[in-house]
């Protein structure tokens, strides 16, 4: 007697929980250069599309500048950390005593047992002797760093190949030509994505950095980089990069006017941005639902910590492309998505797979 289906996809599911979780040393660089891959493919295509007169940009040059483009971003976002991480262990000292008489103030209203609890927690904070521990991280970030660029630069090798490749694998017309649309329409809602996000982000980092460094802000420029970075995480990242500028304010400033300026101008530019200019940008194309996104979410961030959180939204997008395009896993799609509506499938009858 063979088991009952319901088993089997549970089985299923735990050997690809267990399996994403045991490998994700290995399948988070790939991710990331195939995120990275796509967005610098994006950005060659329309590179090449450019034109003086009747010249137009080579391929090959596109490629080049593309690669300038994104290395030159890179840079300068790690100039920025690195200058900022020396300003931040200088200015430890101050940010600590200012603490201590914030807590001393605060032992009035909550009490004097919670307050030296704070205290004693403070006090055996020791960025100095951190350091070793950031500098055996920041290897392994190089390592990663080094592997992501060898297997993008492997993606690229192979991308003109791969079109043969697939005209071999599926020697049936249509077959490959429904493959094929598959592929480009996960490619383009994947682009499309991160390149309105990228945008979305960088126009909330400007504008955050607007408010924080006229006010004095200490660090402004760090806490315009993690609005930017944490954008892309949904819901919760924006949150974060509200809160953490509107502390270091209340913390570094005497009265609570800077405080409030930061904390209301911040969070106004985050609701802004994020409910009216983003789904503007986006549209339909983001076709995901809420509730979805959540779960995935909390999913990604379990199996792959703060990366899967970046990945969580493009990975349910390719999901719902792919079971949209397939006839019996269409259900999945409708649930999966924000109203009901899903693309019409480019296969007829038949699953891709």
């Amino acid at each position: 007697m063979s088991p009952p289906r319901w088993f089997l996809w549970i089985v299923v599911v735990a050997i690809m929980l267990w399996g994403l979780t045991a490998a994700r040393a290995y399948l988070i660089p790939i991710a990331i250069a195939l995120v990275l891959f796509s967005l610098l493919a994006a950005l060659i295509d329309w590179i090449t599309k450019l034109h003086v007169g009747r010249w137009s940009v080579p391929r090959p040059l596109a490629t080049v500048i593309g690669l300038i483009i994104i290395a030159y971003g890179l840079s300068l976002m790690v100039s920025v950390l690195s200058s900022q991480v020396e300003a931040v262990i200088a200015a430890s000292p101050r940010y600590i005593s200012r603490i201590e008489a914030l807590l001393s103030d605060a032992a009035e209203f909550f009490g004097r047992d919670i307050a030296e609890d704070l205290q004693k927690a403070l006090s055996e904070i020791n960025l100095a002797a951190r350091i070793p521990g950031l500098v055996g991280s920041a290897g392994a970030t190089v390592t990663t760093i080094t592997l992501i660029v060898l297997y993008m630069g492997f993606m690229f090798v192979e991308r003109g190949a791969f079109q043969r490749k697939l005209d071999r694998l599926l020697p049936d017309h249509d077959q490959a030509s429904r493959v094929r649309a598959v592929i480009l329409s996960i490619s383009d809602s994947v682009q499309r994505y991160f390149t309105i996000k990228l945008f979305v982000s960088a126009l909330t980092g400007l504008a955050a950095y607007a408010v924080m460094k006229p006010m004095g802000l200490d660090f402004a420029e760090t806490w315009a980089l993690l609005a930017v970075l944490l954008n892309f995480i949904p819901n919760i990242g924006s949150a974060i990069a509200t809160i953490l500028p509107a502390i270091v304010a209340l913390v570094q400033f005497d009265t609570l006017g800077p405080f409030l300026v930061i904390a209301f101008g911040v969070s106004t530019i985050q609701l802004v941005i994020g409910n009216f200019v983003e789904p503007a940008l986006m549209g339909r194309s983001l076709n995901l639902s809420p509730l979805v996104i959540i779960l995935s979410l909390t999913f990604w961030a379990f199996v792959w910590g703060i990366v899967g959180m970046f990945l969580s939204v493009p990975i349910m997008v390719i999901v719902l492309i792919v079971c949209s395009q397939i006839p019996a896993w269409r259900p999945v799609a409708v649930i999966l998505s924000r109203d009901g509506r899903i693309p019409d499938s480019e296969i007829a009858n038949d699953p891709v797979a």
